[in-house]
Formats: C-alpha cells, sequence, structure tokens
C-alpha cells in the first residue's frame, strides 16, 4: 500500500513537473518582445531575451549581459550602466540600485533627444528614426537627409539657440523643459558629458579604436528596443564584406615588401594651429589607422616628440605640426587624405608649400566630403566597410565592378562636393538602408555577398580575433553571385 501510493505520488509529481515545463515553454519567448508582458504572467525561469548582442572582440568600452527579465548594459569608458528590464516584468530586486545609474523598462517608449550627430544613423539603421524627438544642438551639422525633413516639419523638435549657441545656461534651461514635456523620453549624450541626469544615457562609440567597435555600439540601441536580432544580422553582414574586402587587398599587397607599400599622408590645417596628422603607434589606434592596415598601405604617423600640443583645458593633448615639420612628413606620400572640408582655403593660402608635395603634383589628394561636408561624421560610421572599400580603392587594392564609384574620398581637383539623395516621404518611418560594398572575386571577377560564407575559423586575423575566410585563394568556393 505504501508502495502504491509512492509511486503514486511520484507519477503525479513528474506529471507536475511536465505541465509545468510545458506551461513554461509555451510562454517562452522564441525572439525579443516587442511589446510589454501581462504582469500576471511573469515567471522567473523564463529568458525574456532570447536574442543576445554580444561586442566584437575589439570593443573596449560596451558590454551587454543577460539575466533571465534583465540586461545590464555597462559603458566602460564612464563606468556607469543601465539596467534594462522586459516591460511587465518586476523592477530586479536582486541588484543593488545604487550599483547603476538608470533602471529601465524595455522595449523603450517615450522617445529619444540626440545631442551628438554620430548618434543619428545608428538609430536609423534599426528603423528608430521616429523615435528621435528632438535634436539637442546646432540643426546645420545633421546630414540625415530624413531627419532634416522631420525637423523641418517639426517632427522632431530642436533644441538650440543660433544667437548664443555657446550660452550653457540657455541651453540647460532648455534641456529642462524639454525633459518636462517629454518625461518619458532619454537624452542620448557624448562621451564628454557627465551623463547624470535621471534620464540621461551616455554613449562613447566615439571613442573606441576601430571602426568595428565604433559600429558595435548600435548593440545599445538595439538593446533599449529589444532589437538585438536585427542588430546581430547587421553587424554580422557589414562585417563580412569588411574582411571580404580585407582579404582581396591583402591578397593583392602580399608580395609587396613593408618599404614599398603605397604611402598615405591622412592630414589636415586647422588655421592660426597648425596641421593635425594621423598618430598610428599601432594598426588599431584609430580607424585611419586600421582602414590602412586593410588595405595593404603605409599609413604617414607623426614621429613621436615632433610638433606641439594644445590640452584645451582638459587631461588629453593634441598634437600638431608646423609647415616645415609637415613637408618634410608628407612631401613623399602618394596619396593624401585631407579630413578637412577646406582645401581651397587652405591651397590658396599655402600654394608654394603644397606644391612640394607630390600627392599634390600628381592630383592624388582626396576629401572626405564625397557625401556632403557633414555626412562623415554620421553616416559614415554605419557604414566602416564601404569607407574601407573606398580607402582601398584610394591606395589600389580594391576590387573593383564597372558600376564602382567612390563613395566618400572626393578629388579636390576636379570632383564636386557630393549630397546625400534626398529623402523619399515613405522613408521616414523605415530602416536606413545604406549601400552595400559588393565583394569581387579575385578569381572569377563575380561580384560575391559573403552571407553564405560559413568555413572560417578564428585567426589572429586582420583586426584581432576576426573570422577570417578561409577560402581566400579560392574565393569562390563558398560564395554566391548577388541577385539584385
Amino acid at each position: 500500500s505504501k508502495k502504491l501510493t509512492y509511486l503514486f505520488n511520484m507519477r503525479i509529481s513528474v506529471l507536475s513537473l511536465l505541465v509545468i515545463s510545458a506551461s513554461n515553454a509555451q510562454n517562452q519567448p522564441t525572439t525579443n518582445l516587442q511589446e510589454c508582458i501581462d504582469p500576471s504572467t511573469f515567471d522567473d525561469s523564463i529568458d525574456y531575451f532570447p536574442d543576445k548582442f554580444t561586442p566584437h572582440n575589439t570593443t573596449d568600452l560596451l558590454t551587454v549581459s543577460y539575466h533571465k527579465s534583465y540586461k545590464i548594459v555597462n559603458n566602460l569608458y564612464t563606468n556607469k550602466s543601465y539596467v534594462l528590464y522586459q516591460c511587465g516584468t518586476p523592477v530586479p530586486s536582486d541588484i543593488p540600485k545604487d550599483a547603476h545609474h538608470l533602471f529601465l523598462p524595455v522595449p523603450h517608449q517615450g522617445g529619444v533627444a540626440v545631442t551628438e550627430t554620430p548618434q543619428i544613423p545608428g538609430l536609423e539603421v534599426l528603423g528608430l528614426r521616429s523615435e528621435i524627438l528632438s535634436i539637442i544642438g546646432d540643426p546645420s551639422y545633421v546630414g540625415s537627409p530624413c531627419v532634416n525633413l522631420n525637423m523641418d516639419n517639426g517632427v522632431t523638435k530642436v533644441v538650440h539657440n543660433p544667437d548664443d549657441p555657446w550660452n550653457t545656461l540657455w541651453v540647460d534651461s532648455a534641456t529642462q523643459s524639454w525633459i518636462t514635456s517629454y518625461p518619458d523620453a532619454l537624452i542620448l549624450r557624448g562621451p564628454m558629458s557627465a551623463g547624470d541626469g535621471s534620464r540621461e544615457l551616455v554613449l562613447a562609440a566615439s571613442l573606441e579604436r576601430t571602426a568595428v567597435a565604433t559600429f558595435d555600439w548600435i548593440g545599445l540601441y538595439a538593446s533599449l528596443y529589444n532589437l538585438e536580432s536585427m542588430a546581430n544580422e547587421i553587424v554580422m553582414e557589414t562585417e563580412e564584406r569588411y574582411i571580404c574586402s580585407a582579404n582581396n587587398a591583402r591578397e593583392l599587397s602580399k608580395d609587396i615588401a613593408p618599404n614599398e607599400k603605397v604611402s598615405i599622408l591622412w592630414a589636415a590645417h586647422f588655421s592660426g594651429i597648425g596641421w593635425s596628422v594621423a598618430e598610428c603607434p599601432a594598426w588599431d589606434s584609430a580607424y585611419m589607422c586600421e582602414y590602412a592596415y586593410h588595405c595593404g598601405a603605409n599609413l604617414l604617423s607623426r614621429p613621436e616628440g615632433v610638433g606641439f600640443y594644445e590640452t584645451y583645458g582638459g587631461p588629453a593633448k593634441y598634437w600638431y605640426l608646423n609647415d616645415t615639420e609637415m613637408l618634410e612628413l608628407g612631401k613623399d606620400a602618394n596619396h593624401w587624405i585631407y579630413s578637412g572640408g577646406d582645401w581651397d582655403r587652405i591651397y590658396g593660402e599655402k600654394k608654394e608649400l603644397l606644391d612640394q608635395f607630390q600627392s599634390v603634383q600628381n592630383n592624388r589628394v582626396f576629401d572626405t566630403q564625397g557625401q556632403g561636408s557633414n555626412a562623415w561624421f554620421e553616416q559614415r560610421v554605419v557604414e566602416y566597410d564601404v569607407t574601407a572599400l573606398d580607402f582601398c580603392d584610394v591606395v589600389g587594392t580594391a576590387v573593383r565592378n564597372d558600376f564602382y564609384v567612390n563613395r566618400w574620398f572626393r578629388n579636390v581637383k576636379d570632383e564636386p562636393v557630393g549630397m546625400l539623395p534626398a529623402c523619399k516621404a515613405e522613408e521616414l518611418d523605415a530602416p536606413l538602408v545604406v549601400p552595400i560594398s559588393t565583394c569581387v572575386s579575385l578569381t572569377s571577377a563575380e561580384e560575391i555577398e559573403e552571407e553564405d560564407v560559413t568555413n572560417s575559423t578564428e585567426t589572429g586575423g586582420l583586426y584581432g580575433g576576426v573570422k577570417e575566410d578561409e577560402t581566400v585563394k579560392d574565393i569562390t568556393n563558398t560564395t554566391k553571385d548577388i541577385t539584385e
């Protein structure tokens, strides 16, 4: 009798476990939710974030960790962290409140205010343009055609005093008034901001070493809106195209001795100060150093101890060269990327000096205004694969088809300043579709995408730990033709 009772109870227990397991499986989301859950259905055993974002291994300043009903985003530059919990679930009680700056339900509802233009394209590629409620700052620096259209139509408000733009008291007061009008909105701050406000979130994307890592900060926007799956797909496809062009460049430059590689001068002039030039003690010191390494070029770097610096009241040193030092460094460079927007001015002022540069004599000076005066500091951030291919095109290590046109680097001799295409009404609520840099096969001259390259191994790679395609010697083995 006792044995029968034991067996009966055990059977009931197993059945109960099966019922509970089946119930959990039924409630388990298959992708991150785009709405709140019913609080009465909360189950602390369920993983509400099946889609997870893991930053690239060259991303130094951003981490995201997942904990069933909440995730923690860490900005390692500011040492600020943000707890994002699934809307409808309880505010996490197992972590100390004073250890994190903000506790926010997600997907975020209430919109955002942008304070720096590089924040814009990361939101746009995820289809979140309509979330940009306001631009806090000078709207003339905004490059996005669709955000400009929204500002013109009053959809995106502007917090800016053109008559006194540096009046911080006015800006602070106007910002507080804006917060009162939009109490559920978030203000996205830049890395130099303390970001201590109760609705402020700080991004440090611009301080990452590599273009890959800078782009990776779309993971923060994705985390706010539970769009990790979309972000993962965008990141993967962009990185694969980037690696493909790097592999081609490596093949084209593999037999060139280091001292015979194409030399690139990256420099701009600041009126009344001097020449700002690239500093590349390592290949990943900055994005232009990364692009040169990616394309098999030698980027000229300011020699240590040469020049002078300004601090502008902060801890960072900003180095400059005088005319004599600049001539010594760059006169023999094959190509010059002039990273400012005022080449005509500086050439008019210093024609005698600049005519001594080989790059000037050979009409191989390019600036970064291929898509307009503002886009380089904005949309370029989400087009690092295209920018890299364009850089390789300048160097001579890009494999191109007949339809390829350098998008970002404009020859200052005879090419006009570019312009992003106008925004169409149907694009306002759609994700930004960036131009795709197709990878062209070295062996068959066919255009290829990297989407189905699956046979790869972990290597030191072209930028520390990338998955490098094993098929670089016969790249057509695992690729397919592009279908438009």
